[in-house]
């Protein structure tokens, strides 16, 4: 969810236009992203857009097995238990071939800002593009089509990359034979008990259209809690 600002906040917000320096608090929060391990969740995924043969309800569960690996599971599929087909197509899912969380920022958002803002205690830092390997999908890596935004806030006296937007802003192909529409998911953090960022909740909004009825559009939210 983007903070709606008020024309006066905007008035007083503090804008770096152009490549912005290197910046301490972000350079720091990327570090820490970079030695941060994977960590356990359970993942309730809403879709609010119908797709093809798909449920309404799903919940699975991430426990890690390394520091960069970990075992995935399909606990339930619109309240009750997946059948064994279910549960095999989860795990050959795309749902699955990344797993999100804070250990992945330094990837995605570590190329220079393109510019910086301040308003209300928090810092707003924006990317033009994005770095190969930061967004990958079953149609290849779309990550230089596509910028970034991120809320950088102060929690328990410390920065906290609190919420991060990557999004297209405008139509692109992919591999020539499908056209991005509307890429757009928002992604929010939080300090857990351990006082450790972790992953609370994303909205994921896409529209495709793709030959042989692989297209359509998709609206999903999932929430995550730590175990």
């Amino acid at each position: 969810m983007h903070p709606l600002l008020t024309i006066a906040t905007l008035v007083l917000a503090v804008f770096v236009a152009g490549p912005v320096r290197a910046d301490t608090a972000l350079q720091q929060l990327l570090a820490d992203s970079a030695r941060a391990p994977v960590v356990g969740f359970e993942r309730t995924t809403r879709r609010l857009v119908a797709e093809r043969n798909a449920a309404t309800l799903v919940v699975d569960r991430f426990v890690p097995t390394s520091a960069k690996d970990g075992k995935w599971t399909l606990v339930a599929v619109d309240g009750r238990r997946p059948t064994t087909d279910e549960a095999k197509a989860h795990l050959k899912s795309d749902m699955v071939s990344v797993i999100p969380g804070f250990h992945r920022l330094h990837i995605v958002l570590g190329a220079p800002p393109t510019s910086r803002s301040e308003a209300g205690g928090r810092s707003t830092y924006r990317w033009a593009s994005l770095p190969k390997g930061a967004v990958e999908t079953p149609g290849g890596d779309i990550s230089t089509n596509l910028s970034a935004e991120a809320i950088v806030d102060t929690v328990n006296g410390r920065p906290l990359i609190a919420q991060v937007r990557i999004f297209a802003s405008r139509p692109f192909t992919v591999k020539g034979i499908a056209r991005m529409n509307v890429f757009d998911v928002t992604s929010r953090y939080r300090l857990d008990a351990d006082n450790r960022p972790v992953l609370t909740s994303q909205t994921s909004i896409s529209d495709v259209k793709a030959p042989f009825g692989l297209g359509g559009k998709r609206h999903r939210q999932f929430e995550f809690r730590s175990l």
